[in-house]
């Protein structure tokens, strides 16, 4: 029989167990207007704390392993259970009355901590960024006059390197030099309520300067990516009182780019704008895949995966890890679909969760059950049958694969993607290399190939919501933001809507 229990107890008996399930809400079709009622998976944290009964819901698998293994260690702490909030907690230790101490002032490499601590959900790639951003904020913003120097110097960076921010089932494998260095950081951190805006841009014109090339100032959406973790955390601990200042001293940078001599500011989501002059036709398309197979040192074995990415609007990491059961290709001239399910992302086991996998893993802002259907055009459904007949099968069913091992990111960079993209759009010889004026399309990247395919569905007049459920993008809005710039006639659409208003008129 369940029990009334108005405070937290101390349970002799807890269990707990995950259960999956579904959930419904109302959303609005942005396309239409209409409101409809949309099914999501969801996953239910159940248990038992002395016969009651009790449930915890979380819309992640991961999130909801990560709470049930918590409750698990606390309950086996012998700590007190809410029932009502559904977890243990911590009981409070009197105060003593007496003389208190002054409060400990919050430094940066303390901040960092805590806000990193906080976020047990990030994706590796997310926490291998934040941890980037913020260890050169460990490393920089100091007291005044301290300098690490010698062995200082070399446990500093050896720490920072690889034991900064490591988990706690890791933590047995952090080594003297590593923790001394940690101890370093840690006596000599600038108390982060007292950081000033001069500062702050101080340290954030040293990153300024690309770390490759010293006469090469780094893009605004790296400078973006690189302040947006630091301006979230000091966010977050104003907003919480943490720090004794109003206001974040990281909201005075911004993130120029230069344009025609002016300097103008990136701000709002018009920045996520796809440049229609980087984005490449179907024709340039099968030429730059010709081209990788012609003028790469890989051969032709390259050609599909290129033509994936820019047909079938695939993420690199996507079509890297593409499986042959995966893959409908259907007899005579027609279409054929292709279903997404997993991301091929090499991780330090570092950034990952104990459950984790250290090659493959969700798709991007999406659960590990989750996956898209794509669909595949006739022409690429010959080739892909061709492919398979040429170079067989990887391990594991791989569709794309070298020396037993799905392609790697960089070496595909060196060998194959500059040479064709050198071949194709070349650039100007009587220009520097990062000149303005050197074409666009030698600056090509590779995720540029997924543009070409969401702005040719569009243009082909697919609509915008099929487009987005095809791209795999996690909402209309964010799709449309992408690519508003490059869809189908607006131009044409209203000039001709200009010139019949004055048509009309002067016959008026």
């Amino acid at each position: 029989m369940a029990r009334d229990y108005p405070d937290p107890w101390v349970p002799k008996t807890f269990s707990t167990w995950i259960v999956k399930a579904s959930t419904s809400k109302l959303v609005t079709d942005r396309s239409t207007g209409e409101v409809c009622r949309r099914r999501a998976d969801c996953w239910d944290v159940k248990g038992k704390a002395d016969g009651v009964q009790w449930l915890k819901r979380f819309h992640k698998a991961g999130l909801a392993q990560v709470w049930k293994e918590r409750a698990d260690r606390e309950f086996a702490r012998g700590l007190p259970f809410d029932l009502g909030s559904k977890q243990f907690v911590v009981p409070e230790v009197p105060e003593v009355p007496e003389a208190p101490e002054a409060p400990a002032l919050l430094t940066v490499f303390d901040l960092t901590e805590m806000y990193f601590r906080q976020h047990p959900e990030w994706e590796p790639a997310t926490k291998t960024a934040a941890a980037r951003s913020f260890n050169r904020a460990r490393r920089w913003l100091l007291v005044p006059g301290a300098a690490p120097d010698g062995l200082e110097a070399e446990a500093v960076e050896d720490f920072l390197r690889s034991a900064s921010f490591l988990p706690d089932h890791l933590a047995d494998r952090i080594t003297d030099r590593q923790r001394a260095g940690r101890t370093w950081l840690e006596a000599h951190s600038a108390p982060a309520d007292m950081l000033t805006s001069t500062q702050v841009e101080e340290f954030v014109a040293r990153f300024e300067t690309s770390e490759r090339d010293e006469g090469k100032r780094v893009s605004p959406a790296t400078m973006t990516r690189f302040l947006q973790p630091l301006k979230g955390c000091w966010t977050w601990a104003v907003n919480r009182d943490d720090l004794a200042i109003g206001h974040s001293p990281w909201t005075v940078v911004r993130t120029r780019r230069k344009v025609q001599g002016k300097s103008t500011m990136v701000t709002g989501r018009a920045g996520l704008a796809v440049d229609a002059d980087m984005v490449l036709s179907v024709p340039q398309s099968l030429e730059l895949a010709e081209a990788c197979a012609t003028e790469g040192a890989w051969g032709g074995i390259v050609e599909c995966c290129v033509l994936v990415m820019a047909l079938c609007g695939l993420r690199w990491g996507e079509v890297t890890g593409m499986l042959w059961d995966d893959i409908e290709l259907p007899a005579g001239d027609e279409a054929g679909w292709l279903v997404v399910r997993r991301t091929y992302r090499p991780t330090s086991e570092r950034w990952l969760d104990p459950f984790e996998d250290p090659e493959w893993g969700p798709l991007k802002d999406r659960d590990v059950t989750e996956s898209r259907r794509v669909p595949v055009p006739p022409l690429l459904v010959a080739k892909l049958r061709r492919h398979r007949e040429l170079y067989g099968e990887g391990p594991g069913g791989l569709v794309f694969h070298r020396s037993g091992r799905p392609f790697d990111h960089d070496m595909f960079g060196r060998n194959v993607w500059a040479p064709a993209r050198s071949k194709v759009f070349p650039r100007r010889e009587d220009l520097p290399p990062d000149d303005p004026r050197q074409p666009k399309l030698s600056r090509l990247r590779r995720h540029d190939l997924r543009h070409a395919a969401c702005s040719w569905w569009l243009r082909e007049g697919v609509d915008a919501v099929v487009c987005q459920r095809w791209s795999g993008h996690r909402t209309l809005s964010v799709f449309l933001d992408i690519y508003q710039g490059v869809a189908p006639g607006r131009e044409d659409d209203g000039v001709e809507r200009l010139a019949r208003s004055l048509r009309e008129s002067s016959t008026t």
